[in-house]
């Protein structure tokens, strides 16, 4: 807002230069005075050309502060594209963070792929389970239907039958046991296979988390310090800033002064004029007074 309201300053400028150069052409176009300058004596011609130096310095002074001004509206220019920039990078980070939650969706999905897998892969075990105790019932009640036939053969082969009973029950017992044992080591088997792919997803869901969290305090760090760094260039630009804006305002009472002495300068230089026409008159009528008495004594011009 301080700029905005500053920078109208070299209109000014340029009126006051306007104006300079138009009483500088009125000064050219001023024949009177001119010769009333070449008949002035040597202090009056020192004057005017004083007169001219002053002059001279104002426009310097008028063309130091438009300088100013145009450096004034390039920094303005460079502030605006700081804003812009800094947009640019909210913008950026603004499709980071829909980046990452797009991510972050993309790996539920994935978790929960891995799930309905092993669910599936559970039913189909527990399926073959079902179907094993069927193969289970089945041949149950084959080897009963054995047994009653061997029962029926028994008086014909009492000792045949009783060793080959008691082989087949030894290794349906065998059998048996080796059926549990095979069960539950198959049961433990599945269920520490279930446990470890839940530990290692659950790992990597953590060590996935882990590296956003560190990942997003490494971009907010490097923003904080963006930002950091933008409110320093900002603090500098303020100061420098108002510097410009002291020096401006500096040149602007010189300018003044300047204008006030070249109008100082122009009234004096017009009375000494008038001064000395008034002497010229005076001598000449002197003259005439000599050449009309001339047993008058000579006095001295005034």
């Amino acid at each position: 807002r301080r700029l905005k309201s500053f920078v109208p300053v070299p209109h000014k400028f340029r009126a006051a230069s306007g104006r300079s150069a138009s009483d500088g052409q009125s000064s050219e176009r001023a024949p009177p005075d001119a010769m009333a300058e070449k008949t002035a004596p040597d202090g009056a011609a020192l004057s005017a050309s004083q007169m001219q130096l002053n002059l001279t310095a104002a426009k310097e002074s008028r063309k130091r502060a438009e300088l100013d001004a145009q450096l004034l509206a390039n920094r303005i220019a460079l502030l605006k594209q700081e804003e812009e920039k800094a947009w640019k990078k909210i913008e950026e980070t603004r499709k980071r963070a829909t980046d990452v939650m797009d991510l972050r969706k993309q790996n539920q999905d994935k978790f929960q792929a891995k799930e309905n897998f092993y669910k599936a892969k559970w039913e189909s075990i527990r399926a073959a389970q079902a179907q094993n105790a069927m193969a289970r019932d089945k041949a149950k009640a084959v080897r009963d239907q054995t047994r009653q036939g061997l029962l029926e053969h028994k008086h014909a082969n009492a000792r045949d039958t009783k060793e080959q009973s008691q082989n087949l029950l030894y290794q349906k017992k065998e059998r048996e046991a080796q059926d549990r044992q095979a069960n539950v080591e198959r049961s433990q088997y599945l269920k520490a296979r279930k446990l470890d792919a839940k530990k290692r997803a659950e790992e990597e869901r953590l060590a996935q988390l882990e590296k956003f969290r560190e990942d997003y305090e490494a971009r907010t760090a490097q923003e904080d310090l963006l930002r950091a760094r933008t409110d320093a260039l900002v603090a500098k630009m303020e100061k420098e800033e108002m510097e410009l804006i002291q020096r401006l305002q500096n040149t602007q009472t010189v300018q003044r002064d300047a204008y006030q002495a070249l109008e100082e300068a122009l009234g004096q230089t017009s009375q000494q004029i008038s001064s000395s026409a008034r002497h010229v008159g005076a001598g000449s009528r002197g003259l005439g007074g000599r050449s009309s008495g001339a047993g008058e004594r000579p006095q001295p011009a005034a």
